[in-house]
């Protein structure tokens, strides 16, 4: 019988595989269904290792060449998790370079999403990212209803994997009277027993996991559980955690049948059968709790022992696109194989623990590894005074090395109901991107972390260890490049009524966050393609066409922008979709009637101003040298000399001018070089329709003193970004100059705003509203920083920290400050 497995060559199994695999694709009990996945892996990996047509990578070469291409992994901070109608989402985003284990500087383009509970995309917006980071908002529209939603960000860079990688947040939004839901539901549960490592093996020890779920797929504790024989003898007892977790060990006899049994708190009653017991094999236990190493033991009987003295045995250790290997061999009637292995050879989070027989993988666990974190106790929080309507606070870190930090801080009322999200950056980065399925309050293993929550996390790997990362994917689906790191969007043109003009080149005007350039034209289709290209949303952009001798030309242009969006639809597998009387289960409250002033109309818009904002000429394009050596153009400047030319002539120089065929168009005598925005023009001929009034300022460099550069003289000409006070976005254009508003651009970034609250002191504020958020700290070189937020009288206030060191730290804290006016 011949069985065509994925991409491989067709490979031949024997009648007794078939009838094996066969058996076990009846099976629906988790543990076997586990085992069942397991053995589909080994069957590949054997059949394809072991092929006398094709020789396959090992191991340890398949999983670093899996993850060859780089993955980053993506953090987002809201405000809150409860948003009411009138108030906006603020969010940061962090990317995390997991190769280098440090942020990841090279994504640029965020694509951030909000879908409704049936997984109805409703909001799409692209954000502009430095630095690993992005931040935003998104504004909660009037006929969104009162439900869970899901706000996913990603890159373009992740459609390249067969994993999404994503990362998804769960929030809730109240846009109406919400009354106290009566869940009437029977609740039903649910025990697994699942072995460590996969296999339980007869006349040895083996640990065997636990967990109790409810039908809304919530762990649920027990203190009364316990194994019985077929005489309903108890062999072993034993009790859960609060999250219905826990592990036993038992040496099981084959020739007897075994049952589960747990007492609920509710007096009633739970059973389950135990797994298959296998009479060959080995087992695996793992000790974590070690300091400084930890202890593997592999366990087998004399049935087994014989069978595999000869082979050859080696445990995989990897994380990423890293492994270490560990040779493995059993002595002659040892049934018992201690492994010590010390941290440092372990990867820090997650570790992939794989023991191999010959290439084919027989047992696997997932390992927690502790993480470099930031110590809370070094983040602190002091108040600095009162300002005006305004608290202003000092947030200090402890600077042992020269690292940046970069944080984002929510700040609500201590007893805030708004604030229940489930992970923390930690969870999110160093947990949840490893693992497939839904974990319940991750953040908990990671908070305030003690040798119990360590213990839990390793009951939860034990329990709940299903990688995101199989072995049948990594031989399988080697992923290519097909999609790039986006920087900036993509806009391809065309020139349209050229009328067989001399046309070779297109200028393209300086935006927001973009020098001006000289773009190369495809003379055979009319055509130009603009890369690493950030115009904000709506931003109207500007283009002219320029012959060969430096003018520009009179044509239509046509663009098309293709921003490359993430293309997998969300996925919800992380979370639980079920009803949950713990979040729908609120007193009944009427929100939007009485939470806001009445005597304020809502903006659809905001606007914020600051003073010379418009006079800040964007100099993230000009040097401290060119802004203190420059001349500013005024508006009397643009009166008295129209022409940019105009201006050059009264500053002492001559200007040639030529046919524009057999000699240049534009020369200025004395002058060699000429840059605009930075960029050096080859032909002069490019100032003869530049107004006086779309720029900025001017440098003249006589004699290259200023600049260092030699010549006779050398012109900087920077360009304005926004109008000159007394004239209009577009006024005076020529019709050399074509104008398009960009509609698929990058969100503009806004300050934080409060809507109008009625009250600070109605509970309704206290519970659900928002007092600030502060998406960024800038610290001083001794590692502090200042933020100031409202006054809202409040005594006791919380700030939820989260945020990442630029060596890969983390950092998540929790802090209260309570009398803060009495500080």
């Amino acid at each position: 019988m011949q069985i065509k497995i994925s991409i491989f060559d067709t490979v031949k199994l024997n009648p007794r595989v078939i009838i094996i695999t066969h058996k076990f694709l009846r099976l629906k009990n988790y543990h076997q269904m586990r085992l069942f996945i397991l053995l589909c892996t080994t069957l590949v990996l054997s059949n394809f290792s072991f092929s006398q047509k094709k020789v396959t990578l090992l191991p340890e070469d398949a999983n670093a060449k899996y993850f060859e291409i780089p993955r980053e992994s993506l953090y987002a901070h809201l405000n809150k998790s409860t948003y009411v109608l009138g108030e906006n989402i603020w969010f940061k985003g962090y990317a995390y370079d997991r190769k280098n284990r440090l942020p990841s500087l090279r994504t640029k383009n965020f694509n951030v999403a909000l879908f409704d509970k049936d997984g109805k995309e409703l909001h799409s917006s692209l954000h502009l990212g430095e630095n690993g980071k992005t931040s935003g908002t998104i504004k909660i529209d009037s006929t969104w209803s009162s439900g869970n939603y899901y706000l996913r960000i990603s890159t373009n860079w992740m459609n390249n994997f067969i994993e999404d990688d994503s990362y998804t947040q769960k929030i809730k939004i109240i846009n109406q009277k919400i009354a106290k839901e009566d869940i009437t539901q029977e609740t039903t549960y649910d025990f697994k027993l699942l072995p460590e490592g996969g296999h339980i093996v007869s006349g040895t020890d083996n640990t065997v996991g636990f967990k109790l779920i409810n039908n809304r797929g919530y762990g649920v504790s027990f203190d009364e559980a316990y194994i019985v024989d077929q005489q309903n003898t108890k062999i072993i007892s034993f009790r859960s955690n609060a999250f219905g977790m826990g592990k036993f060990t038992i040496q099981p006899d084959p020739e007897k049948k075994y049952e589960a049994i747990v007492k609920l708190k509710n007096g009633k009653e739970v059973r389950t059968t135990f797994p298959s017991i296998a009479p060959k094999g080995i087992a695996m236990s793992i000790n974590n709790l070690f300091d400084d190493s930890i202890v593997i033991e592999l366990n087998t009987n004399p049935n087994t022992s014989k069978d595999i003295e000869q082979k050859e045995y080696y445990l995989l250790i990897r994380q990423n696109g890293e492994s270490r290997k560990v040779a493995v061999s059993f002595l002659p009637n040892q049934y018992k194989k201690p492994i010590h292995i010390g941290r440092k050879e372990l990867f820090e989070g997650i570790n992939s623990i794989t023991l191999f027989e010959e290439e084919v993988p027989v047992l696997e666990r997932l390992l927690f590894n502790s993480i470099q974190t930031i110590n809370t106790n070094e983040v602190l929080i002091t108040s600095a005074g009162t300002e005006k309507d305004s608290l202003s606070f000092t947030i200090a870190v402890d600077k042992k090395k020269e690292i940046q930090y970069d944080m984002s801080i929510s700040v609500l009322p201590e007893y805030t109901k708004a604030y229940e999200h489930d992970d923390n950056i930690i969870s999110a980065l160093m947990l949840k991107n490893h693992l497939k399925g839904f974990v319940e309050n991750p953040k908990y293993y990671f908070t305030n972390v003690d040798r119990e929550k360590s213990y839990d996390l390793d009951l939860l790997l034990i329990t709940q260890g299903w990688s995101k990362y199989s072995w049948h994917n990594i031989y399988a689906n080697q992923p290519k490049v097909h999609y790039n790191f986006n920087h900036g969007i993509t806009v391809k043109g065309k020139l349209q009524n050229t009328r067989s003009q001399d046309i070779n080149k297109i200028y393209l005007f300086p935006t927001k966050y973009n020098a001006s350039k000289i773009i190369d034209l495809d003379s055979t289709r009319n055509s130009f393609v603009i890369t690493d290209f950030y115009p904000e949303k709506n931003e109207t952009i500007k283009l002219s066409a320029m012959k060969s001798n430096g003018r520009f030309a009179k044509t239509g242009v046509y663009l098309q922008v293709q921003p490359n969006r993430f293309k997998k639809p969300l996925s919800l597998d992380t979370f639980n979709t079920q009803v949950d009387h713990r979040i729908t289960n609120f007193d009944p409250i009427e929100i939007v009637g009485s939470l806001y002033s009445t005597n304020v109309e809502e903006l659809e818009k905001v606007i914020l101003k600051g003073s010379n904002k418009k006079e800040e000429f964007h100099d993230a394009f000009i040097s401290d040298n060119v802004k203190r050596n420059s001349r500013k153009i005024t508006k009397q400047d643009t009166q008295n000399f129209p022409n940019i030319l105009d201006y050059i002539v009264a500053n002492g120089y001559r200007v040639r001018y030529g046919d524009g065929v057999f000699s240049p168009l534009i020369e200025i005598v004395g002058v060699n070089t000429v840059y605009i925005d930075d960029v050096r023009i080859s032909n002069q001929d490019l100032l003869f329709n530049l107004r006086t009034e779309d720029i900025d300022r001017i440098l003249i460099d006589r004699r290259g003193w200023i600049t260092g550069l030699s010549g006779n003289g050398t012109f900087f000409i920077y360009t304005r970004k926004t109008p000159l006070e007394g004239y209009t976005s577009g006024s005076k254009v020529k019709a050399t100059v074509s104008e398009h508003k960009i509609k698929e651009g990058f969100e503009p970034k806004k300050e934080f705003y409060n809507p109008e609250y009625s009250s600070f002191s109605d509970p309704l504020f206290v519970n659900y509203g928002t007092i600030h958020w502060q998406p960024e700290i800038t610290f001083n070189k001794k590692g502090k920083g200042t933020f100031k937020i409202p006054d809202t009288s409040i005594e006791n206030i919380k700030f939820f920290i989260e945020g990442m060191g630029s060596d890969g730290s983390f950092i998540s804290k929790t802090h209260t400050i309570r009398n803060v006016n009495a500080n």
